[in-house]
């Protein structure tokens, strides 16, 4: 069965295009609130199904809104079309709650397990992205900590960027790496992630579930490595991957 943000994503368009006319351009879409209300939808499903049609080239938003292409204008490929992209860095269904996301980009020495695993010398700084998910309150349900490999820096532009600017202006503005699967592929790079699950004591008490996510290219060479925390109590983790489809 299709998933719900997916058929919310289709019926953003349907709606869109049909407001349009059939004629070429681009239409603006309502606020997530209004379309929540009249998809009858949570604020999340409508967050992931924008997030999902911009990856793919469907809507743009600037400062003034976000768009969706229609008629002639719009790129020849369906929503329902791209299956399920992966978001980076990935991690459980949250049921609905509100989440607010932080994140910060360094580069720095890693742990030396993780040296051993990128094949890093000793003390030699990499790309780490941290990102958590936090509730109103204040409560942490989710962690996240990626280290990059050299291979992943020096194949793929747009993390390159990252780096230069991270280097610069170190825990800069938040980092916005959700992207980070399609820029892999743009770069020739086919992201095939492999999963090992188990159970550790929380900070405070009770069990959370932890998982280190290994990033591998077509030619096996180790581009991310990613250990994600998640509270069970909050969430649930799905095991669906799907190489991002490009433009």
């Amino acid at each position: 069965m299709t998933s719900l943000y997916i058929r919310t994503a289709e019926q953003i368009m349907r709606d869109a295009r049909g407001r349009a006319g059939g004629e070429s351009g681009v239409r603006r879409i309502p606020s997530e609130r209004a379309l929540a209300s009249s998809l009858e939808v949570n604020r999340q499903t409508v967050r992931r199904a924008l997030e999902h049609l911009r990856t793919a080239g469907l809507i743009r938003t600037d400062r003034t809104g976000t768009y969706a292409y229609t008629g002639t204008s719009a790129p020849e490929r369906s929503a329902a079309g791209l299956g399920t992209q992966p978001l980076y860095p990935g991690g459980a269904d949250f049921g609905g709650l509100t989440l607010r996301a932080a994140a910060t980009l360094a580069y720095e020495p890693v742990p030396p397990p993780i040296e051993a695993l990128l094949g890093l010398d000793p003390d030699r700084p990499t790309l780490v992205h941290r990102h958590r998910l936090v509730l109103g309150s204040g409560e942490t349900v989710q962690r996240a900590v990626s280290y990059f490999s050299h291979t992943a820096l020096s194949h793929v532009p747009k993390l390159n960027r990252r780096v230069r600017r991270v280097r610069r202006h170190p825990y800069g503005p938040q980092p916005d790496l959700r992207h980070l699967y399609v820029w892999m592929a743009e770069a020739g790079l086919r992201p095939v992630r492999r999963d090992r699950v188990r159970v550790n004591p929380g900070q405070r008490g009770g069990l959370w579930l932890s998982i280190r996510k290994l990033v591998h290219d077509q030619h096996d060479r180790l581009l991310e490595v990613t250990d994600l925390s998640i509270d069970p109590r909050r969430g649930e983790v799905g095991y669906e991957f799907v190489l991002p489809a490009l433009p």
